[in-house]
């Protein structure tokens, strides 16, 4: 094994049924504890043309006041088998998989539950499986874990839903502005039926989010009421989505900076089979477990 590093992203996790939002404990919990006792068969899905997945292992473990889950994910590449270059030599010889395999790629996760939060800590790089591929997967699994009832009460009714979480220095990312002049706030749409505007129950009809634009006086700043948006878009309960400001920066030039592209990201060590290049899986869940710890 050699050392290595791996990217792992902050994500806010949870189940939505309607406009309600809740922890994904229970639903997640049913749905792995089924789709693990099925076929590797059963639970593959196609994420693109070219890429199958499907969840290879789910642990559940209580450990002092949160629930851990533990999610190991295998995914392949296909449909290419051009010739292999030797890098040393680069002599070529012909492929021997068919055009149905591909390489095996594992993606950890791991899911923090505390206090009604659960956040999922997902290993990132090239060809891992995206927060989003693992989402859209798990709302998929849904139907087929529905199809074992015939009693509407004992289905899963709803989909899970995910929020980046941005990087912690957003703000000073914020204070590198000298004037912000303009902030879109992609809300939730249930806002519309709130206490605060109760204006009309949201419908099907509209999008998930909706937005809010503020603007500054002339030669004005909003930069200290922005402060106060982004310490309530840091915590999970907030119907805040993602914040994208536009300010001017001290030279004058205009900037544009976007929570969904400033994503909170840490890096943990990692042992990588030298002859393979796969990353050893129990060590992994020991870095991430290690980070949901101090998070």
């Amino acid at each position: 094994m050699k050392a290595s590093k791996r990217k792992i992203c902050f994500n806010y996790l949870f189940w939505k049924t309607g406009d309600v939002d809740a922890c994904p404990k229970d639903q997640l919990c049913r749905l792995m504890n089924f789709l693990t006792n099925e076929s590797r068969i059963s639970r593959k899905q196609d994420i693109t043309d070219e890429k199958f997945a499907f969840v290879d292992s789910f642990n559940l473990e209580r450990i002092d006041d949160c629930d851990i889950i533990k999610l190991l994910f295998k995914s392949a590449r296909h449909s290419y088998r051009a010739p292999l270059l030797d890098k040393n030599t680069v002599e070529a010889r012909e492929n021997p998989k068919t055009l149905d395999e591909g390489e095996q790629m594992k993606t950890h996760a791991l899911i923090k539950v505390k206090n009604g939060d659960a956040i999922l800590f997902l290993e990132t790089g090239n060809n891992v499986l995206t927060c989003k591929n693992i989402i859209d997967y798990l709302n998929k699994s849904i139907p087929f874990y529905n199809s074992q009832f015939e009693n509407e009460e004992d289905k899963l009714i709803g989909g899970f839903h995910f929020d980046m979480i941005p990087r912690d220095d957003f703000r000073e990312v914020l204070a590198s502005m000298e004037r912000v002049v303009c902030a879109e706030l992609h809300v939730d749409k249930r806002i519309i039926g709130s206490d605060t505007l109760n204006y009309a129950e949201p419908s099907e009809d509209m999008k998930e989010n909706i937005v809010l634009t503020m603007k500054s006086e002339r030669k004005r700043s909003i930069l200290q009421t922005l402060y106060q948006i982004v310490d309530k878009f840091n915590n999970a309960q907030t119907d805040i989505r993602r914040i994208r400001v536009t300010g001017k920066m001290q030279n004058g030039t205009e900037s544009i900076i976007d929570t969904a592209f400033i994503v909170k990201k840490e890096f943990i060590d990692a042992q990588q089979n030298e002859e393979t290049g796969e990353y050893n899986t129990q060590h992994m869940f020991t870095q991430l477990q290690w980070l949901a710890n101090e998070y």
